[in-house]
């Protein structure tokens, strides 16, 4: 059994598990809630891969009592959940109490367990009644107000806070390739879509600061590595500009900095969304970044027309390349280059990995899940955290995606990226093991 670096113990490194509340708190309609973006995509027919939906996904909004025990017993002190705009909001965007009043029994059975909670405001799951969704600068605003809401009702429990999860996927997934919600495929839209995002972002700062200045706040992004397929100069500036729409697009507006020419080039007669003062929004004070990383891409020069607007066509992974079970290519190092990149072009605060893991859906068997890819995965991948602090980084914690299976987005339920194995037809829980491997571990 391996040991955790002496970098990464409990004692001065933080372990948390992580989930976000579309994807398993179903009750899609209880108490009030209003449909999201995403109640609308699931519905509409091709859009998820096994027709599947989050109307019930891990039930979580009525076992979250037995789920916050398991994350105990488990050994996770810190706790990463997202709260759902739609549940705590009505279609007036006013306060849903019964929506409200689940999250302060979240909080209140992680205080029981001694667990740290760590919000995200919002992971994709907007509401359907803001009329054209991020596309509409109005949208900015409106987060805002629901930002101080829950500021105001849950901000005194919350010691970290960040506003949006991963803002590339709502803007490029959900507005380019239209393969997220809301489904639109306008390159120069999902670039407006990334600016309002970026401008709910400031004000969601200013207005959670201006209920509870204490709190440290910040923001989740998934910053892209992407290698050039050949050391052609078209293939390696394809490269650089897919990294410039995943990281250029977010991270310099968080540091009051332009986008790249190449970017605004693209919005056309859309620039009209961008106002004077806005790059000040954007570049509130932050208290600390989280990063996703899960694997890099490849690019090349242009195929398609489509691929043309963007800059780059990315190639899938080849043999005899390691892969997850959803077909991404397993690239530790590629956590370390990551962070290396970032650290030599922007002024980054102190550094969470917010999620890290892997696709592995090795079935249950005699009443086990014996996932060794996915253990394999994250012990390398702890290496890489260790020699990032090691040379200097100032990574305070890690939160392995996620604590059990769920509804995966456009995959539905074919994905399972969970330490802990859900049937999701008796939603019984069965800790695989890579949770008894991180449950051992946490507790030497």
């Amino acid at each position: 059994m391996p040991a955790l670096d002496p970098l990464l113990q409990p004692t001065r490194f933080e372990w948390g598990c992580a989930t976000s509340s579309f994807q398993i708190e179903g009750a899609s309609t209880a108490d009030g809630k209003v449909p999201s973006i995403w109640d609308t995509f699931c519905a509409e027919p091709g859009r998820i891969k096994d027709a599947s939906d989050g109307r019930v996904a891990c039930d979580h909004y009525h076992r979250f009592a037995d789920d916050v025990r398991l994350i105990a017993e488990l050994g996770f002190k810190h706790y990463r959940f997202s709260i759902a705009w739609p549940r705590i909001t009505t279609s007036n965007n006013r306060l849903n109490v019964a929506g409200m009043d689940f999250y302060k029994r979240l909080l209140d059975a992680l205080d029981q367990h001694g667990i740290t909670p760590n919000a995200t405001l919002f992971h994709w799951d907007l509401p359907a009644h803001l009329e054209g969704g991020w596309l509409n600068r109005d949208t900015a605003y409106r987060f805002a107000e629901y930002t101080e809401l829950v500021a105001r009702h849950l901000g005194d429990r919350l010691p970290r806070v960040a506003t949006l999860n991963e803002p590339w996927c709502s803007a490029f997934l959900g507005h380019d390739l239209g393969v997220f919600a809301p489904g639109v495929q306008n390159r120069a839209q999902s670039l407006v879509a990334a600016h309002h995002l970026m401008l709910a972002h400031g004000l969601g700062l200013q207005a959670w600061r201006s209920v509870q200045a204490q709190t440290s706040l910040g923001i989740v992004l998934n910053p892209e590595l992407c290698d050039p397929l050949t050391d052609r100069p078209e293939d390696v500036q394809a490269a650089r500009l897919a990294e410039w729409e995943r990281n250029d697009c977010f991270l310099n507006p968080l540091f009051g900095r332009e986008w790249p020419d190449a970017l605004l080039e693209q919005i056309g007669e859309l620039n009209a969304a961008r106002r004077d003062g806005d790059l000040a929004i954007c570049a509130q004070p932050l208290d600390f970044m989280g990063l996703n990383y899960y694997t890099r891409s490849i690019a090349r020069a242009p195929v398609t027309v489509n691929d043309a607007q963007r800059g780059y066509t990315f190639v899938a992974p080849t043999a005899p390349k390691r892969l997850t079970d959803i077909g991404w290519e397993i690239y530790p190092e590629g956590l370390t280059r990551v962070v290396q990149n970032l650290q030599a072009q922007w002024p980054l605060p102190p550094l969470w990995i917010t999620e890290n893991g892997a696709a592995d859906n090795t079935g249950l068997a005699h009443g086990a899940v014996d996932d060794g890819m996915r253990c394999d995965y994250l012990l390398a991948h702890f290496e890489q955290v260790a020699g990032l602090i090691r040379n200097g980084a100032d990574i305070r914690g890690y939160y392995v995606w996620s604590l059990m299976d769920n509804f995966e987005w456009a995959h539905g339920y074919s994905q399972r990226f969970g330490i802990v194995h859900v049937d999701f037809h008796t939603q019984k829980r069965t800790p695989k093991r890579s949770a008894l491997m991180l449950q051992k571990l946490l507790r030497e």
